[in-house]
């Protein structure tokens, strides 16, 4: 079956944007491409097949707000390892101090990880582990 090349999509809706007029331009491979303008009241051009297959719907405004609230997720997430509450698989009874075996022998990992970056230390004892932790805490994590 051809694609009908005719089309006439003038004053259509397709998601937030509504097609306006045929413009000069052409896609890549020398498609048709229409003037539109997204309900935010930006304008832009959008390709035929774009419009009526659905894979563009929007100025791009649509995706921008959906990657702010990721962000507020994200930064929520993060900000739950500020507070005292252990992991389910926590074996030390410590936030941010786990048991590791290096050479054959028992030793506690501090690990404090902000903005995605991580802080951490190896030490032998418990004792050391905790003083370790709140120096790294102290140094790091926001006042």
């Amino acid at each position: 079956m051809m694609p009908n090349i005719n089309q006439n999509l003038v004053g259509k809706t397709f998601g937030h944007l509504t097609v306006l007029e045929k413009s000069n331009e052409r896609g890549t491979q020398n498609q048709y491409k229409w003037l539109c303008r997204c309900d935010c009241g930006k304008l832009t051009t959008v390709t035929t097949g774009a419009l009526n297959s659905g894979s563009i719907t929007s100025c791009g405004h649509v995706r921008l707000e959906k990657s702010k609230e990721n962000l507020k997720f994200t930064e929520s997430r993060h900000k739950k390892q500020f507070n005292d509450n252990l992991p389910k698989t926590n074996k030390t009874g410590y936030k941010n101090i786990s048991m590791t075996v290096r050479n054959g022998r028992k030793r506690y990992r501090v690990v404090i990880q902000v903005n995605r970056k991580q802080h951490s230390k190896i030490v032998d004892s418990l004792e050391e582990a905790l003083q370790v932790r709140e120096e790294l805490r102290d140094k790091w994590w926001p006042k």
